[in-house]
């Protein structure tokens, strides 16, 4: 969001300008979003309150939640602040401008050996510090494998983690 051009129509959600869609999810939206104060380019997943109870999935959504808040590794998604309102829940957490390995994958259609290996090493960095800490993430595939802007995998989406 760098420029006034795309700073428009922005909404402010805490101290954070909510701006363009990046995706959608089961229960809501992501946005991209910047802080005020510092100019931090950050992810929001806006999670809509009635579609979670509707689905009964508000100890789900919880458990990521604090699961996350624990976290701070270099390939697992970081969660920096939660806010909260009556209709909705506002996780901000840790933009991948190089979006899902998914889409890395069709577009080259198939990845050198040494760029297969880099990605799998930092996807077994990730998984062995969740088993650690006694966390299954049981949803591991490459729409839920983010790319940072240097290419390094950000394992997110924990919405159905399992606790050992």
């Amino acid at each position: 969001m760098n420029g006034k051009e795309s700073m428009k129509g922005a909404t402010t959600i805490g101290d954070y300008l909510v701006g363009r869609k990046l995706g959608t999810g089961s229960f809501g939206e992501v946005r991209l979003a910047q802080h005020v104060r510092t100019g931090h380019e950050v992810a929001v997943k806006i999670l809509n309150r009635k579609r979670i109870n509707s689905l009964n999935m508000g100890d789900k959504v919880m458990r990521e939640i604090n699961i996350l808040k624990l976290f701070m590794h270099p390939h697992i998604i970081r969660l920096y602040e939660v806010i909260q309102n009556p209709a909705e829940i506002f996780l901000f957490v840790e933009y991948a401008p190089g979006g899902e390995l998914f889409d890395l994958i069709v577009e080259c259609e198939r990845l050198s050996e040494a760029k297969a290996r880099r990605f799998f090493q930092q996807i077994i960095s990730g998984v062995d510090y969740l088993h650690r800490n006694m966390v299954v993430h049981r949803d591991l595939k490459p729409e839920n494998l983010l790319l940072d802007s240097s290419e390094n995998v950000k394992i997110a989406d924990f919405g159905a983690p399992q606790l050992c």
